[in-house]
């Protein structure tokens, strides 16, 4: 973990993520790794101001594993070494498949403490966020997003269950594995608020648990200020609750949606203060130019509220909100037409179905020439499924008529949502070609006799 000061008198600690970045991990050449047995060092993983992480061999087990350690100067802070040894203690009894596993505490040759971890090859949430496909999301992406945040959520609550909050929840401090697996990483700054709770108490007794403080008489803040809840960066450690981590969670959703932290500023203080004075930008204000889903916008504003009053009362809560997202038709892109613009053209591969959120459009087919209307269709109207079901090219035109408003739902999300590929998808399936080829005849029919059209629903 590493440690920010400045000249205001606030010192920040911080814990660091475990992704292995090129630009981020140099070699040390101040000295050689200090390493517990009975591990072999491998190299550095990452670095922060306080520590490293080491990538280390097992040799008994012959397994690679994360040893992480302290700097040399560090020795001479009791109130650091000691918190860094109730990090392993409380990252070690929290044993849940979304917590990245302590295997052993020790202590190195220089006589400083270090502990091993399981090695998590993946990358951060981080970098997820930072994929270069960029904002807007592609299609499902946010939900693979929202889905990674749930399984934090279940790590956090099963924190909070033993009586330890994070305090510094943050993309860098989750890990998502090669075959996805998720991980809260670095306990560093965690606090056991309910030590009857969190038990153990043959192994580590109540006051053991209490997060040591400096002796200094600054003020002390903990955690990540461009994430933090403003009783953390004004210092009331004693306000620090479960309802500290659902803010950090609402500030993670918060950077999903907007590529962009709550609190942000030209200066470490100015972050402070901004975190301190609880505003945050609403994310549609945010980013104006993208069109989020108001339902997951307004789950973020709610855990990010000042007041801990106002928040989801539990991390459980705050988690039933997310999947109700993702069984919403608020999850579903939205797309924009002007008055006149295509929509669908007959002919085309059918790759998206549409629901209609607001205005309308005509829906209508080329026949010698001549523009021949099927109809009109509004708000709640749906148009382009048969296509995507039958994998045939579309069998008619949409227009908006006026400014026309559509949630886009794409193949991939019909397969996931009814399975269009299972049992049940091949009826569907079926009953849309039958559709589909009905349509077709009744197209011939009227193309034969140039009757007006009736009212079948052509454009499917």
């Amino acid at each position: 973990m590493g440690a920010v000061r400045n000249d205001e008198g606030f010192e920040s600690m911080t814990t660091m993520a475990l992704e292995a970045s090129a630009e981020a991990v140099t070699e040390d050449t101040q000295r050689a790794p200090s390493l517990c047995e009975p591990y072999t060092d491998l190299g550095l993983v990452a670095r922060g101001g306080m520590g490293a992480v080491r990538r280390a061999l097992d040799r008994p087990l012959g397994r690679h594993v994360a040893v992480k350690l302290l700097h040399d100067s560090i020795g001479d802070r009791p109130d650091l070494v000691q918190r860094f040894v109730l990090e392993a203690q409380i990252t070690g009894a929290l044993e849940h498949p979304n917590i990245v596993p302590v295997h052993l505490l020790g202590e190195g040759a220089d006589g400083l403490p270090c502990f091993s971890m399981k090695l998590v090859e993946g990358r951060t949430l981080r970098a997820e966020i930072l994929d270069p496909a960029g904002l807007p999301w592609p299609s499902g992406r946010l939900d693979h997003l929202v889905q990674v945040l749930l399984k934090v959520c279940d790590a956090v609550a099963f924190a909070h269950s033993r009586g330890v909050v994070h305090c510094d929840i943050k993309p860098e401090n989750i890990m998502v594995g090669e075959f996805g697996q998720v991980y809260l990483m670095d306990w560093g700054v965690a606090r056991v608020i309910n030590p009857a709770a969190f038990g153990r108490h043959d192994v580590l007794p109540p006051e053991r648990l209490a997060a040591p403080e400096p002796s200094s008489q600054r003020v002390h803040i903990y955690g990540t200020p461009a994430y933090m809840a403003p009783e953390q960066a004004i210092g009331l450690h004693d306000a620090i609750d479960e309802r500290t981590d659902v803010y950090l969670l609402g500030a993670v959703l918060y950077e999903m949606l907007t590529g962009k932290t709550p609190h942000s500023g030209d200066s470490l203080m100015a972050v402070v203060w901004e975190a301190a004075s609880g505003k945050v930008v609403a994310p549609r204000e945010q980013v104006p130019q993208l069109d989020l889903p108001e339902g997951l916008c307004l789950t973020a504003m709610k855990a990010l509220s000042s007041l801990p009053g106002d928040r989801y009362r539990s991390v459980l809560d705050f988690r039933s909100e997310l999947e109700r997202h993702l069984r919403s038709l608020d999850r579903f892109p939205r797309e924009r037409f002007a008055p006149g613009a295509r929509v669908v053209t007959e002919g085309e591969t059918g790759e998206a179905a549409y629901i209609i959120v607001a205005g309308r459009c005509e829906v209508f087919r080329e026949v010698d020439g001549r523009r021949v209307t099927l109809r009109e269709m509004g708000p709640g109207e749906v148009f382009g499924e048969t296509a995507v079901f039958t994998e045939k090219p579309r069998t008619a035109n949409v227009e908006a008529l006026d400014e026309l408003t559509v949630m886009r739902v794409t193949r991939e999300l019909l397969i996931e949502q009814i399975g269009l590929y299972s049992h049940a998808g091949a009826f569907v399936r079926a009953l849309a070609e039958r559709f589909r080829q009905v349509d077709a005849q009744l197209g011939r029919l009227e193309r034969d006799s140039m009757l007006p059209p009736g009212s079948t629903d052509g454009h499917r």
